[in-house]
């Protein structure tokens, strides 16, 4: 195994621990769906892609049983099992990757780019607004501060200059 897989594992863990365990789920399913849609897109091989195709299927089967066993009874689960399936979850998706990877290693990067598309824009939510001043009132506050110190900078200057020639 590659050291990168394991950064990579780490931090697709890291993000997933952030998740309830319904959006781990759903992340999981975008995530075989996305590698399933770039297999069937870019695979020419049938037999890798059936090869690659049925993990895929095996994955999500995996996924629904422990969707069984953790529900069996209608319990409540413990909040600290869901660390430990944000860890399977990612180590799920490292596996994938890296049974694709020993099929064709290109698509890897073409999955990747349909889970984290670069050009796609999105929407500050209202704390992003607070801090990047996308906001009206935030871009006259900046522009406020702005002119503000200038007029500081300007007044220091002034004075350096003043005392300079009372010198001379």
């Amino acid at each position: 195994m590659r050291p990168n897989e394991y950064i990579e594992e780490a931090i697709e863990e890291s993000y997933l621990i952030g998740l309830n365990e319904e959006e781990i789920r759903t992340n999981l399913n975008q995530f075989i769906d996305t590698c399933g849609q770039v297999i069937r897109e870019h695979m020419h091989d049938k037999q890798q892609m059936q090869m690659l195709a049925e993990k895929l299927a095996r994955a999500r089967a995996l996924s629904l049983i422990e969707d069984r066993q953790d529900g069996e009874w209608d319990e409540i689960q413990p909040v600290s099992d869901q660390p430990n399936l944000a860890e399977r979850v990612a180590r799920n998706k490292r596996l994938i990757l890296r049974a694709i990877s020993e099929s064709d290693p290109k698509l890897i990067e073409k999955i990747e780019k349909a889970r984290f598309p670069k050009d796609q824009k999105k929407t500050p939510d209202a704390n992003q607004q607070a801090w990047t001043g996308t906001t009206t009132t935030n871009k006259t506050s900046h522009l406020l501060v702005k002119i503000g110190s200038l007029a500081a900078i300007l007044i220091i200057l002034l004075i350096i200059y003043l005392s300079l020639l009372q010198h001379v």
